[in-house]
C-alpha cells in the first residue's frame, strides 16, 4: 500500500478556477422512518440523531439489514414520507433544512450500483458531466476531465467504452472510479456514497477510499459512506464512525483507539492484533441468537456514554449559508449536449445500428420477393388479386410501424437509471432530456422506412404512374414508423421494466391490426367496441396507402376496392389523423415521464 499513502493532490482544479465552497456539516435528529408491509408497518430506523462533520471520512457500518443504507436514503432526501412509507424527524445541513432539490445544489451521492451508459467512454462520461454540472469556457472544463482522469488513475482505459450487457469495457475498479469521479468532478461540499468498496479487491478498495480520505481532507469536504466489512488499512482511515444494529445506533465518535475503549468498556474487548472491524461485525451480525441478546447491551452502552456528546455536537453546529454549486445552463446547450450522447449511443449500439438497418433491408427484400411484381390494373384482375395487394400494403405498414416499436420499448427503459440519476441531480429537465432524445432517435425512425420503401416498391409492382403516388406512400411508411417511435415512448416512460414493456406490446397491436379494417369491414364493428378504430394508427396509415394505391373510381378493377373496404376518408385526411396520433402519443409519453420518475433508492 506504501505506492497509495503518499500524498496525494486535491482532486478538484485549482480554487482561483471554482468558487469558493462553504463546508457543510450534516446533522440528523431522531429520525423514524418507517415502511408498510404486506405483514404490517416496519420500522427501519428507530429514532436515531447524528451527525457527519465536514474535512472527514464518515463511515456508517453495520450488518446487513441494520439500516445503514436506509439511513444514507434520509439524508440524502431519497426517502421521504409517502403513502407507504413515513419519516419523521429532522434532517439538517448547517443547522439549514433542506430538501431534494436543495441537496443537489451542495451534495452528491453515488448509489451502490453504477449506473452508467455502457456505450460511453471513461472520458466522455466525465466531459458530459463537466459540460452540465461544472462552469467556465469549454477548455477549461476539458482540463477538469483531464485533472479528474489524473487523479482517478484513469489514464489507460479514459478512450474505453464503460460495457455493459452487449459491449465490453472496463473493470468493476474502473467503473467504480468513473462513478465517483463522475460526481467529484462538480466539487461538491458533501458526497454520500452507499458500499463504494462492494464487489472490489482489497487493493482497489483502499485506493478508493484513500482517495475520498484525501478529498475531504485537503479540501475540508463531508464524505459519508456505507460499507460492510472494511480491512485494517482501510478501517484506519476512518475519522468519524456510526455503527448500526437494528435501525440503531450502538456507537458514533472517533474510530481508532476510542471504539475499542468504549466496547471494552461494556464488556467487549477486541482481541489483540484483530482487525476491529471484522471484531465488531462478528458481535453485531444478526444471524447470532448471542448477539441479538447482547443488543440491550449495545443500546444501553450508547446511550449511557457517547448519546449526550452526539447531541451536544448538533447542538454546537454552526449556522452557516449552504454553498450552491448547480449551473444553470440553457435548454438550447442541454438539448445539444443530450443529443450528442444519444446520436453516440445510437452510432455504437450494434443492436441500435447495424442490425437494425439489416432488419429493415432483409425484410423489405423478402415481401418484395413473396409479391414479386403482382398483376396490375390492366392485367385483368381478379378478387384474389386484390386481396393480395391489400395483404401486402398492410405488410408493409406493420412492418415500419413494427421495426421503430420494438426498439425504442428496448431502449428507453435500459436507460432509465441514468436519466432519473441525472435529472435527480439536476442536469438537466424531463423536457431537454425528452426532446434531445427525440432529435436523433427520428433520423432512423425516417432512414429505415425509406430504404424498405425504395426497396419493395417496384418489387411488389406499386403503382408508380405518377411520382406523386411514390413519394406518398414513402411518406405514409416514415409516418408509421415514427407512430412506432411514439408508442414505443409511451411504453417504455409508463413501464420502467423492459420486460413488461415488450409483453404488452402485442397487447396494444393486435387491437390496432384487428381494427385496421383488413380484416372485417370497418362498418362492421360492433358500436361497443368499434371505437377503437380511430386510436388505431394503423387503420389510418392503411387508409392513406390504399387511397394512394388505387385510381380514383377504381380503374381496371372489378369493384372498388376503396369501396369494398369502405374507406371513405381521403388520402390527406387519413395523413392528418396519423399525424395527430402521432403527436398526442409522444405527449402522453412526456406526461407518462414526468409524472411516474422517481428517486432513486
Amino acid at each position: 500500500m506504501s505506492q497509495i499513502n503518499k500524498k496525494l493532490s486535491p482532486i478538484i482544479a485549482p480554487q482561483n478556477q471554482l468558487p469558493i465552497a462553504t463546508k457543510v456539516n450534516i446533522t440528523f435528529k431522531d429520525i423514524k422512518y418507517t415502511v408498510k408491509t404486506s405483514k404490517g408497518p416496519k420500522q427501519l430506523l428507530k429514532g436515531v440523531s447524528g451527525i457527519c462533520k465536514s474535512g472527514k471520512i464518515n463511515a456508517i457500518l453495520g450488518s446487513s439489514g441494520a439500516g445503514k443504507t436506509t439511513l444514507l436514503n434520509v439524508l440524502c432526501q431519497r426517502a421521504v414520507n409517502a403513502k407507504n412509507q413515513t419519516l419523521e424527524g429532522e434532517i439538517l445541513a448547517n443547522s439549514q433544512p433542506y430538501d431534494s432539490d436543495k441537496f443537489s445544489t451542495f451534495a452528491a451521492y453515488v448509489m451502490q450500483d453504477d449506473i452508467l451508459l455502457e456505450t460511453m467512454t471513461v472520458k466522455e462520461c466525465f466531459q458530459f458531466a463537466a459540460n452540465l454540472k461544472t462552469k467556465g469556457t469549454a477548455e477549461e472544463k476539458n482540463q477538469k476531465v483531464d485533472e479528474m482522469i489524473r487523479e482517478l488513475r484513469l489514464e489507460k482505459c479514459q478512450n474505453t467504452f464503460i460495457g455493459g450487457l452487449f459491449v465490453k469495457g472496463i473493470s468493476g475498479g474502473e467503473k467504480k472510479r468513473t462513478s465517483i469521479g463522475y460526481e467529484l468532478i462538480s466539487n461538491p461540499s458533501c458526497i454520500f456514497l452507499d458500499e463504494p468498496t462492494s464487489g472490489l479487491d482489497s487493493f482497489t478498495a483502499y485506493s478508493i477510499i484513500h482517495l475520498l480520505s484525501n478529498y475531504a481532507h485537503n479540501n475540508d469536504k463531508t464524505v459519508t459512506f456505507t460499507i460492510h466489512q472494511p480491512s485494517t488499512d482501510i478501517w484506519n482511515l476512518f475519522d468519524h464512525i456510526i455503527l448500526m444494529v437494528d435501525g440503531q445506533f450502538i456507537y458514533q465518535g472517533d474510530g481508532k483507539q476510542n471504539i475499542i475503549n468504549h466496547f471494552s468498556s461494556i464488556g467487549f474487548s477486541c482481541p489483540i492484533k484483530s482487525n476491529p472491524s471484522d471484531y465488531l461485525m462478528s458481535i453485531m451480525h444478526g444471524g447470532s441468537e448471542v448477539n441479538v441478546k447482547n443488543y440491550e447491551k449495545y443500546f444501553q452502552g450508547y446511550k449511557n456514554k457517547l448519546e449526550q456528546q452526539a447531541i451536544k455536537e448538533i447542538k454546537n453546529t454552526s449556522v452557516e449559508i449552504l454553498p450552491h454549486n448547480s449551473v444553470q445552463n440553457s435548454i438550447l446547450y442541454q438539448i445539444k449536449v443530450l443529443a450528442e450522447r444519444q446520436f453516440k449511443i445510437i452510432k455504437r449500439n450494434p443492436i441500435l445500428s447495424r442490425a437494425r438497418l439489416a432488419q429493415a433491408i432483409i425484410t423489405a427484400l423478402f415481401i418484395g420477393l413473396v409479391f414479386l411484381r403482382m398483376p396490375g390494373p390492366n392485367d385483368n384482375l381478379s378478387q384474389r388479386d386484390v386481396q393480395d395487394r391489400n395483404g401486402v400494403l398492410f405488410l408493409c405498414i406493420i412492418l415500419s410501424f413494427m421495426l421503430q416499436l420494438n426498439p425504442s420499448i428496448l431502449t428507453f427503459p435500459s436507460q432509465r437509471n441514468v436519466f432519473l440519476r441525472e435529472e435527480n441531480q439536476k442536469l438537466y429537465t424531463v423536457f431537454t432530456y425528452f426532446l434531445g432524445r427525440i432529435i436523433v432517435d427520428i433520423i432512423p425512425a425516417i432512414i429505415f422506412p425509406i430504404i424498405s420503401s425504395l426497396i419493395l416498391y417496384w418489387m411488389v409492382g406499386f403503382n408508380d404512374e405518377e411520382a406523386l403516388r411514390v413519394l406518398t406512400f414513402i411518406f405514409v411508411m416514415v409516418l408509421m414508423s415514427l407512430a412506432g417511435l411514439a408508442f414505443g415512448y409511451l411504453g417504455g416512460s409508463a413501464f420502467s421494466d423492459a420486460k413488461v414493456a415488450t409483453s404488452l406490446a402485442p397487447l396494444v397491436l393486435m387491437p390496432f391490426m384487428l381494427f385496421a379494417g383488413l380484416y372485417k369491414n370497418a362498418s362492421d364493428y360492433a358500436s361497443w367496441i368499434g371505437w377503437i378504430q380511430y386510436i388505431s394508427p394503423i387503420k389510418y396509415g392503411f387508409i392513406a396507402v390504399v387511397r394512394n394505391e388505387y385510381n380514383y373510381e377504381g380503374q381496371g378493377y372489378i369493384q372498388d376496392p376503396v369501396k369494398q373496404l369502405n374507406f371513405t376518408m381521403s388520402t390527406q385526411d387519413a395523413i392528418y389523423c396519423l399525424v395527430g396520433i402521432v403527436v398526442v402519443a409522444l405527449i402522453l409519453s412526456f406526461i407518462f415521464l414526468l409524472i411516474l420518475k422517481k428517486r432513486l433508492q
